[in-house]
């Protein structure tokens, strides 16, 4: 996993986020793979490590792109980060791009039933007024809610003049710190000012967990259907394969053009997401799942849905 000891990222971590940005490619990753882990990924994974101990597991992002739901995807990922998650499936995410370090915490966006239990808690009194009060305190000390995660419109059943309808319009609730980029990069302080950033944010995460609660599991995708070989009497049998007993007629020869079309050069594959251990979940670009500390909710999804999309 390299040095759990973190140092900052060095000046050329960021030149390379923009470089990727400015030319995001695939074929390009053979070239930029050995100065991603050294300059950025290796970083990332160090702080990740120093995380753990007060956070429980915190998953490093991939450097590629999770393109199964959005196959328009750039493949490349134009940032590092890494996430970990409260047992109510709370994110607690840090991203750095080209642009500023970021954190987040909190959930990006609620599920249907998510949605439910929030609006739910918002209406009663004593429950919404101790969210208000949470965010407002959060946001004078400069964590202020994504105002991304707000909706135009009157959630249905609620009164306009409701005294927390600025709170029920919201599809999801998490607050928001960016830095600018300087100097302090490059020292440990992005290790403290995460750190600080997380415990901050820790009263809204107990309450997101005690009212609202993780996410529905989302569902496996269907098994990829195989073909059913042929019984050996069946007719059918013979068209399946040559007479010669040589390989089915539909795979190309090593030297035949179509297999040269057909395969080309593999494009990157993702390395681990974790720091240690368990793979994880995001939710958004990063899909897999990881346990929460303590066996709790699973992770939450990964930074893109959480940090910016």
């Amino acid at each position: 996993m390299g040095s759990t000891t973190f140092d900052g990222w060095p000046v050329e971590a960021t030149a390379l986020l923009a470089d990727i940005a400015a030319d995001n490619r695939a074929d390009r990753w053979p070239e930029l793979r050995e100065g991603h882990a050294t300059l950025v990924r290796g970083p990332t994974l160090a702080l990740a490590a120093e995380l753990e101990a007060e956070f429980g597991p915190v998953r490093v992002l991939r450097p590629h792109a999770t393109r199964r739901f959005r196959p328009d995807a750039p493949p490349l990922r134009t940032d590092t980060g890494a996430v970990a998650g409260s047992p109510g499936g709370c994110g607690l995410a840090v991203v750095l791009s080209a642009a500023a370090l970021t954190v987040t915490v909190g959930h990006w966006r609620f599920d249907r039933d998510q949605r439910s239990r929030y609006r739910a808690a918002v209406d009663d009194v004593a429950a919404g007024e101790e969210l208000a009060g949470l965010l407002r305190r959060l946001a004078a000390d400069g964590f202020p809610a994504d105002p991304e995660g707000e909706l135009l419109i009157l959630p249905r059943g609620w009164s306009p003049d409701h005294p927390r309808v600025w709170l029920a319009r919201r599809r999801g609730l998490q607050v928001v710190r960016r830095w600018a980029l300087g100097p302090w990069l490059e020292t440990p302080e992005p290790l403290a000012r995460v750190r600080s950033a997380w415990r901050a944010a820790a009263p809204l995460v107990g309450w997101l967990d005690t009212h609202v609660g993780p996410a529905a599991p989302r569902p496996a995708p269907p098994p990829r259907a195989h073909p059913t070989p042929a019984a050996p009497g069946d007719p059918a049998a013979g068209s399946m394969a040559p007479p010669d007993g040589s390989a089915a007629g539909s795979v190309a020869a090593p030297d035949d053009p179509a297999a040269r079309s057909a395969g080309g050069p593999a494009g990157p594959t993702a390395e681990s997401t974790a720091a240690s251990g368990p793979t994880v979940a995001p939710a958004g670009s990063v899909s897999t799942s990881a346990a929460a500390p303590g066996g709790g909710a699973a992770m939450p999804s990964a930074p893109e849905a959480v940090v910016g999309r």
